[in-house]
Order: structure tokens, then sequence, then C-alpha cells
């Protein structure tokens, strides 16, 4: 697993450090959250980078790739020689019905904003309820007020946890991240 956002950006964001334990806390939390976000996006894998090797039975002679955001298909192979192959979008397109093997990147080689700035965000919901002593499992945290410190929290049930996104925010990383593009490719 990976994260979108680093301890760091999570650091600048809350005007704090983290040292120690405290870093690998945040850091777990960065991973559970990155995981969280992907599902959101019809499990696509958007950042890092990844390379993928898959054995694949042709239908028609197309292979389709598992997975979106593909940078290049690296190679194609049948019985362990190199095959001749082309790509359209999200399919490899080869000879015959027999097994391949495809080795493919996909991922971006930087991370959107977009999503660092929600790993960030999901992170900070998550440290605010733990460091209050609630959790992670409440209501949503409506407000906060410093003279006589107050919490107040709304929304609660199904919606709560530092792994939920409001449905407006979840619908959106789907919509963005959770398809492909098109890209045509010979080899």
């Amino acid at each position: 697993m990976s994260a979108f956002a680093s301890v760091d950006e999570v650091a600048t964001t809350l005007k704090r450090t983290f040292s120690g334990d405290e870093k690998v806390w945040v850091q777990e939390l960065l991973e559970q959250s990155a995981d969280a976000m992907r599902g959101m996006m019809s499990g696509q894998w958007v950042y890092p980078q990844r390379q993928s090797t898959f054995t694949a039975y042709p239908v028609a002679g197309r292979v389709t790739l598992p997975q979106g955001y593909v940078a290049s298909v690296d190679d194609v192979r049948r019985n362990g020689a190199p095959i001749a192959w082309r790509r359209f979008e999200d399919t490899v397109m080869v000879s015959g019905d027999a097994a391949c093997e495809v080795t493919f990147t996909y991922g971006l080689t930087e991370c959107p904003k977009m999503l660092v700035g929600l790993n960030t965000v999901m992170v900070s919901s998550a440290i605010t309820l733990v460091e209050n002593d609630l959790g992670v499992s409440v209501g949503g945290l409506s407000s906060v007020a410093l003279d006589d410190f107050k919490l107040a929290f709304a929304d609660g049930g199904d919606k709560t946890g530092h792994l939920v996104l409001p449905d407006i925010q979840a619908r959106m990383l789907e919509q963005r991240f959770g398809m492909t593009g098109h890209v045509l490719e010979f080899r």
C-alpha cells in the first residue's frame, strides 16, 4: 500500500510536528485512508506507478488490462517468446487465443493534489478524534470551541469514522479517478 500524502504534509497542514511513534501512527492512518480512497475509485491504482505481469487467455485476440492509468505495455510474450501486439485504450490485441503473459506499468508519476488533500483531511479528522479520546467512529465533528473547551458532533451513524468521506467527495473520486483514458500504442 502507498499513501497519497506524507507525514510531513499532514504536519504542515496541522501546523505541528510528529516524532517517533507518532510518525508511525500517522503513516498507518495515511495508508488506511488511502486504501479506503482507492476503494472509492473503483479499485483503480492511481499513484504511484507500479509494474505488473499477468497471464491471460485472449478472447477473440483481445486481452483487457486489469488496471487503468496504464503508462505503458512493456512486454507481451507467449511461451516465453515475445509476440507482436498492439494496444488500444485498456486492451492489448494479439493474434490467437493461446495464453500470453503481459507486463505493463500503470499509475501516475505524480500524485494529484486533490488526492493528497483528501488523504490529509481524512487523517487529520482521525487525529482530532483520537487525541480528544473520542475513538475513530463517532458522529462527524461539527464545531470546536476554545473557551471552556467544547466539541460538538452531528450526522452520526454510517457516515462516521476516519475512513469515510461525504457522498459528494466519494462520487467525485470515482468519477475522476475510477475510469481509464484513451491511449493507442503499437509494437
